[in-house]
């Protein structure tokens, strides 16, 4: 049976976050009831929550995930987006006639 995009997320995450005991293991329980608190949170939401943490906070254990997921779903019941814009493309291109430019520094 193939896994879902959010099941191969969470087998992802839960990787992780074994690196966070001595042991290298999760409990069962530990992963059921946190998974458990996770119910509440849409799954766009899960998704994005467990991509942060993964990436942004390896050496944190499960319990930081929830304060992002909980950061994540206000913003997106305020905005309706999960994710925030990046500024970075939206600047305006300036538009340069380069013939010109060469001109008049072949000129100076």
């Amino acid at each position: 049976m193939a896994m879902t995009k959010l099941e191969e997320k969470k087998a992802e995450y839960w990787k992780v976050i074994a690196r966070t005991r001595k042991s290298g293991r999760i409990a069962e329980s530990v992963r059921t009831r946190t998974e458990g608190t996770w119910a509440r949170f849409d799954e766009d939401v899960i998704m994005e929550s467990l991509q942060i943490h993964m990436q942004r906070y390896p050496m944190y254990k499960e319990t930081y995930t929830v304060g992002i997921m909980r950061n994540l779903q206000k913003r997106k019941d305020t905005t309706g987006r999960v994710k925030t814009d990046n500024p970075f493309g939206r600047m305006e291109q300036n538009q340069y006639d380069f013939e010109q430019l060469e001109k008049e520094l072949l000129a100076n």
